[in-house]
């Protein structure tokens, strides 16, 4: 028999991968003690300290970079053995179904699946759109296994991965009387009319409740699912708005302005999915992607 644990090994792999014990411990869905525990069960094994920890930090030793090489290959080949297995089973293509906002189905979603469907070809993907709140339902009547959703309030059967945040800004026809400004503050929507979300998009209710926390009333509220109507009404002087940062295009900038908010308003973004279902392989994997996207690349 082996001398070590394959699970402790894998947990010691993200560790060392992740230079975190907590970012391990979300990736793995297992506690931080559960991965200390491991960690120390690995260096246990091997009679000498792998990982040192300072100030939050963690870096291997020398001792610990040989067992990383061995950890990151036997890592490689268990992931390929897993599809191997599937193969001999015979059991059909794990389906992953993913669901998002319309605007991230558009400017983030793609890239996310394309890279992940690169490094996982045997998982097929199913994507669907809706708002954020309407999306979250879905997961715990089965529809979908993750959606990435801008969401405030997290329901206690759900487990959420932050991806990123957003920022809000305001835009406004080119003709508008705040048009001549950079930047402004809530209170001077007051009296305008405006162009907001449907009522469970999470950028409505962000936006609705900084308004309301400033006593600042428009004069018209008119509601929109689409982000693209949105941008049109507002570029053919029917109103103002405030939408996420990325949803503002290039080509957008000739058809209305983009003023900066002075209350810096944001929407944290997350992946989100039951918790119940944390140990399914698609999910993880998914996860585990995104995680490695984030420390590649600024999301």
């Amino acid at each position: 028999m082996f001398s070590y644990s394959l699970n402790s090994l894998i947990v010691f792999y993200e560790v060392a991968k992740l230079n975190s014990f907590s970012k391990a411990a979300d990736l793995l869905f297992i506690t931080q003690p559960g991965v200390s525990k491991h960690v120390a069960q690995i260096e246990a094994q091997a009679g000498c300290r792998l990982i040192k920890r300072e100030n939050g930090v963690c870096t291997l030793t020398k001792e610990g970079k040989i067992v990383f090489k061995y950890a990151e290959k036997i890592e490689a080949m268990a992931r390929g053995l897993e599809t191997v297995i599937r193969n001999i089973r015979q059991e059909p293509a794990p389906l992953l179904r993913v669901a998002t906002t319309p605007v991230y189905s558009r400017i983030m979603v793609p890239f996310i699946l394309g890279t992940f469907q690169k490094d996982n070809p045997d998982v097929m993907i199913k994507l669907d759109t809706g708002s954020s709140g309407d999306l979250i339902k879905t997961l715990s009547v089965m529809e979908n296994d993750v959606v990435i959703v801008a969401t405030e309030k997290i329901p206690q059967n759900l487990a959420e991965f932050s991806l990123v945040k957003e920022e809000l800004v305001a835009i406004v026809p080119r003709n508008h009387p705040l048009a001549g400004k950079d930047s402004i503050s809530l209170r001077e929507i007051d009296g305008y009319p405006m162009i907001v979300r449907e009522k469970e998009s999470a950028t409505r209710k962000t936006v609705l409740s900084a308004l309301e926390a400033v006593k600042a009333k428009p004069s018209v509220l008119i509601d929109m699912k689409s982000t693209d109507f949105i941008k049109e009404w507002v570029s053919q002087g029917k109103g103002l708005s405030i939408l996420i940062k990325r949803a503002v295009l290039p080509e957008d900038l000739k058809h209305f302005k983009v003023l900066s908010l002075k209350e810096k308003l944001s929407l944290d973004v997350y992946v989100v999915f039951l918790k119940s279902r944390k140990y399914d392989l698609a999910i993880r994997r998914f996860v585990h992607h995104i995680e490695e996207l984030k420390l590649k690349y600024v999301l």
